[in-house]
C-alpha cells in the first residue's frame, strides 16, 4: 500500500525510525508508563516482526496536524489469510479530535481490506468507548462479540485448592526443543473452532516463547505420559518493585475434554506465577463462555472491564 492510496494527509505509514514515539505513545495511552507494563522498544518490535508480519506496510501513524511530530494515534493490520480476516488493533488517546481520528482510521481499514481482498475486517475497542462506536455503528459494522477482562489481586492471598490430577497425568513446563510440534498441534486443535482462532505455525510458536514477558518455564502443559493433553501459557512483567502476571492462553486438546484438565493447568499456572511473587493475574475471556467464567470466577478473578469486537464484512472478496 502507498500513502497516496489513502486521502487524509494526517495517516501516514509507520518506519522503524518511529519506532520510540509510538512506543511512548502507546504506553501513555494505556498508563503504563513507568509502571511493570510499560512496553519496551525490544518487546515492540518483537510484537511487530511476527513472521508474514511487515509492519512498514501494516502500520499506520496518525499525526497532528498542527504538530507533524506529534502521534494521535496509531493501527496496526494483521493479516489471518487462512481464515479470510485481517484484525486491526488500534490506539487513540483521548483528544480533542479523537472522533475525526476514528473516522479516518475506520477509512483506512476500509481502504486496507480492498487491497488485501479479505472478506472480514476485525477490530476491538473498549465498551466504554463512545468515539469509535459511533464510528463503526454509523459506517456498517457489525458488533460479534464481547470479551471480559478479568483481574486477580494479591493472588498470594487467596485461598484456592491444590490442583489434582488424574494418575496418568502430570505437569511441567514445555520443552520447545523436543515439544515444538506437538505443542503447535495442541494449541490449533484446542482452539481450532474458537471465534476468530488463526492456526499457528511452529516458527509463529517459536518466536512468541522468545518474547519478552514469556518464556518456557512459564508454559505449563499436562502430559499423559509422553503425550500432550492440554496447557496455561502464562507471560509475567516486571520492573522490580511492581510484577503481574497473565493467564495468555489455556486450551486442552479435545480428545482430553470433560477431566477437569483446564482447571488444574489454570491453577498450576497460577501457582507459578504466584511464586515469581506477582501483585495480580489478569487474563480475558469470551463473554459466552460461561464455564471458562465460572472457572476464574472461583479462582477469584473479578471483572475490570469489557470490550466489543466490531466486523466489516467485504463484499469483494
Amino acid at each position: 500500500m502507498r500513502q497516496y492510496l489513502y486521502h487524509a494527509k494526517s495517516i501516514r505509514q509507520f518506519n522503524w525510525d518511529d519506532t520510540a514515539k509510538v512506543v511512548k505513545y502507546l504506553n501513555e495511552a494505556s498508563e503504563s508508563m513507568g509502571t511493570e507494563k510499560e512496553v519496551s522498544e525490544s518487546l515492540f518490535r518483537d510484537w511487530h516482526s511476527m513472521p508474514k508480519g511487515n509492519p512498514t506496510n501494516d502500520c499506520f501513524i496518525s499525526m497532528d496536524e498542527t504538530d507533524d511530530k506529534s502521534i494521535n494515534g496509531f493501527m496496526h493490520f494483521i493479516c489471518e489469510p487462512s481464515i479470510d480476516r485481517i484484525v486491526a488493533i488500534q490506539t487513540i488517546k483521548p483528544h480533542a479530535k479523537r472522533r475525526a481520528i476514528t473516522t479516518n482510521f475506520e477509512q483506512l481499514a476500509r481502504i486496507y481490506q480492498e487491497t488485501r481482498n479479505l472478506k472480514f475486517m476485525h477490530v476491538q475497542i473498549a465498551k466504554s468507548d463512545p468515539e469509535w462506536g459511533s464510528t463503526l455503528d454509523r459506517h456498517g459494522w457489525v458488533k460479534v462479540k464481547e470479551y471480559m477482562n478479568l483481574r486477580c489481586d494479591t493472588p498470594d492471598k487467596l485461598n484456592f485448592p491444590e490442583y489434582s490430577l488424574p494418575e496418568e497425568f502430570s505437569i511441567a513446563p514445555l520443552d520447545p526443543k523436543i515439544e515444538l510440534s506437538e505443542f503447535t498441534k495442541l494449541q490449533n486443535e484446542a482452539f481450532g473452532k474458537h471465534w476468530g482462532f488463526s492456526p499457528n505455525t511452529e516458527e509463529e510458536i517459536s518466536k512468541r516463547i522468545s518474547m519478552e514477558r514469556s518464556g518456557e518455564e512459564g508454559i505449563l502443559v499436562i502430559r499423559q505420559n509422553n503425550k500432550l493433553a492440554g496447557y496455561n501459557w502464562t507471560l509475567f512483567a516486571s520492573n522490580g518493585s511492581e510484577s503481574t502476571g497473565w493467564v495468555s492462553m489455556t486450551g486442552v486438546a479435545p480428545e482430553f475434554r470433560g477431566q477437569r484438565l483446564g482447571r488444574a493447568v489454570v491453577t498450576a499456572g497460577m501457582y507459578h506465577l504466584i511464586g515469581k511473587n506477582v501483585g495480580a493475574i489478569e487474563l480475558e475471556v469470551d463473554s459466552e463462555n460461561i464455564p471458562a467464567r465460572k472457572l476464574y470466577s472461583s479462582l477469584g478473578f473479578q471483572l475490570v472491564s469489557e470490550t466489543e469486537w466490531y466486523e466489516l464484512t467485504s463484499h469483494n472478496s
